[in-house]
């Protein structure tokens, strides 16, 4: 996936699909994208998640990446995690966290200028993660970034 053909917004599903979940997937922009985590699930129950969300993004046309497939995505937080997933050749390397976040409250955001040297390394193919939403990523976007990910920003975008 290169840059171009990469999502500019992403969903991050990491536990079994909620109403609310879906209800946010139905109303996601079309060429957004929803990156699968849910690495606790067991396999059958995953493989359930996987051919639902596969149904829900063919609907909507999202791009759909499940980080348990080889190379598919990596999060990252700093350059040696950096270095092994540019030299794994991954496609989708998320930056994590650019902002604080409440899935981690105890990560101390990436510095500004570390994360846009950073991007500069990553040939500015990076997601930006942790605390993201649409209005922090066009604060950071001038870094480097390509896109942006998150969690919580969908769910709120649902209740406004």
């Amino acid at each position: 996936m290169t840059p171009r053909q990469s999502p500019r917004q992403w969903m991050i599903v990491d536990a079994p699909l909620d109403p609310a979940t879906e209800r946010a997937i139905r109303r996601a922009p079309r060429g957004s994208g929803i990156l699968l985590l849910a690495h606790n699930l067991p396999p059958r129950q995953r493989r359930e998640l996987v051919r639902r969300l596969r149904q829900l993004a063919q609907a909507r046309g999202l791009a759909l990446v499940d980080e348990a497939a080889p190379r598919a995505a990596a999060r990252v937080h700093d350059l040696r995690e950096l270095r092994t997933a540019l030299l794994r050749d991954t496609r989708l390397i998320l930056l994590s966290p650019l902002f604080a976040t409440p899935s981690h409250p105890d990560w101390r955001p990436i510095p500004r200028m570390r994360a846009a040297a950073l991007a500069r390394l990553a040939n500015r193919r990076l997601i930006a993660l942790g605390g993201m939403n649409l209005a922090r990523f066009q604060r950071i976007k001038p870094l480097g970034f390509v896109g942006w990910a998150g969690i919580s920003a969908w769910a709120r975008a649902l209740m406004s």
